[in-house]
């Protein structure tokens, strides 16, 4: 039983880490979004100025 869990550890640890990966990418794309959106707001503020 111990053997088996050892061998599945990594597998695990690799599983989390593409995880986070991927958490970590769709982030900095869902915050470029609303960053973008930003940035119209202010430059169209900037305009009817």
């Amino acid at each position: 039983m111990a053997g088996d869990f050892l061998m599945l550890f990594p597998l695990l640890f690799n599983f989390i880490f593409i995880g986070v990966g991927v958490y970590i990418v769709f982030a900095f794309l869902k915050q470029g979004k609303e960053r973008n959106v930003l940035l119209k707001e202010i430059a169209e503020e900037l305009r009817r100025k």
